[in-house]
């Protein structure tokens, strides 16, 4: 058993004090070839064991054999793992969501509940402007005591806008990305693999600053090709 009877009922009050709407896991893994997928499996089993069964639906998916659900979500690693509402808001966790990145998943699933952003609403005026795609990819590591707080901005981010992904990518597990994009320190924030960059916990209003500078960059790019 991977959550002791502590954890479990820590999980049970946290859901039942936080928890709205059900929400959808979609995990892609494969039993050859990934050292961390089953692990992810039993995680994920054990977790709805211990908040309830009807607040998460568990939907098991294997790239190989599921190629047409696997293309439609972008899925080209796995473990990968997909927390859905109403629809798919482009949050991925990639990797064994173990140590403080547990508290990720959770949080992640608690938001996606709630079916809205926790952002201040000057930042949800601000995001209205994006009708680009913009891809937040977030570098974590299951040590890293700052990761959890960039994830779930980046989370939310993607929750206030249509046009916005956030993938949460473990570093040791995806380590030929992490050396594509040079990370040395976690969290790490790319933005559009390389338009924008940064490094740490931003708050709020300056991660909001770096995605509209991308947007921005993006922006320029695409009419100096015209």
């Amino acid at each position: 058993m991977l959550l002791n009877a502590e954890v479990r009922a820590q999980l049970k009050d946290i859901f039942e004090k936080e928890f709205r709407e059900p929400v959808t896991i979609k995990l892609f893994s494969q039993a050859i070839g990934c050292e961390t997928c089953q692990t992810v499996e039993s995680l994920i089993e054990e977790l709805r064991s211990a908040v309830g069964e009807d607040k998460i639906r568990y939907e098991l998916y294997t790239p190989v054999i599921d190629k047409e659900v696997a293309e439609r979500y972008g899925i080209d690693r796995i473990p990968t793992i997909v927390i859905e509402g109403d629809k798919d808001y482009g949050i991925r966790y990639i990797g064994l969501p173990a140590g403080l990145e547990f508290s990720t998943l959770v949080q992640g699933i608690i938001q996606v509940s709630k079916r809205e952003p926790k952002l201040s609403p000057q930042t949800i005026e601000h995001l209205k402007d994006i009708d680009t795609p913009i891809e937040l990819m977030v570098f974590v590591t299951t040590s890293c005591g700052y990761c959890p707080s960039a994830a779930i901005t980046a989370y939310n981010f993607a929750l206030a806008s249509d046009y916005i992904t956030a993938k949460v990518i473990d570093a040791s597990e995806n380590p030929d990305l992490a050396e594509r994009f040079q990370v040395v320190g976690v969290p790490k924030i790319v933005i559009n693999e390389g338009a924008v960059e940064f490094v740490g916990a931003q708050p709020e209003n300056a991660f909001l600053g770096y995605i509209v500078s991308a947007y921005e960059k993006i922006k320029k790019e695409a009419t100096a090709s015209k």
